[in-house]
C-alpha cells in the first residue's frame, strides 16, 4: 500500500514508520517541510486508515497503522 502512495505522502509515511510515534512538528523536522504541510499529510494518512492519532494534552501524536508496513 505504501508504494502506491504519491511521493509526498510516501515520504511522510516512511518518516512516521521510522519515528514510531510523532507529532507533525517532529515529522516536519525530519522532512524539512512545514509543520502545517506535515499535519495535512498526516491527517490524510489517518483518513486513509494508514495512520492513527491520539491527543496527549495539547499535542496530537500520530503512529503508523502497522498492518500495511510491508506493502
Amino acid at each position: 500500500m505504501i508504494s502506491e502512495l504519491p511521493e509526498n505522502l510516501r515520504k511522510t509515511a516512511l518518516i512516521l514508520i521510522k519515528l514510531g510515534e510523532a507529532t507533525a512538528d517532529e515529522v516536519a523536522k525530519v522532512s524539512g517541510r512545514k509543520r502545517s504541510t506535515e499535519s495535512y499529510y498526516l491527517n490524510l494518512l489517518t483518513s486513509l486508515k494508514l495512520a492513527k492519532k491520539k491527543k496527549v494534552g495539547r499535542k496530537i501524536y500520530f503512529m503508523f497503522n502497522g498492518s500495511d508496513v510491508g506493502r
